[in-house]
This record gives structure tokens, sequence and C-alpha cells, in this order.
């Protein structure tokens, strides 16, 4: 699977975040955000496209 990048700008106090998040369970912050924005879509009835399948 081929990823996209792009830039973003985050509060810091959220980057933060991010980054111990990230740290504790042993991940990327890329993949904490990911993750993130994929329960927060499905908690609103947005089925993530399958990342396996080309969306």
């Amino acid at each position: 699977m081929t990823k996209k990048p792009f830039t973003t700008r985050l509060d810091p106090s959220v980057l933060a975040l991010a980054e111990q998040l990230a740290a504790s369970e042993r991940r990327s912050v890329t993949a904490v955000i990911e993750l993130a924005l994929i329960e927060y879509a499905e908690r609103r009835g947005v089925k993530a496209r399958d990342a396996e399948n080309g969306g």
C-alpha cells in the first residue's frame, strides 16, 4: 500500500499528546493520527475505506 504524504499544522499540546500516545504504544505519531481519524469516522457512522483494496 502506498501512503500519500501531506503537511499539517497541529497545536503543540495536541502534537505532544500524539507523541505521548505513540511512545506508550510503540507506534509512530503518523500511525496514532491515522488510527484516531479512522476511529473518529467510525464513531460517526462513516465506514473507513479498506486500505487493502485500494480504497
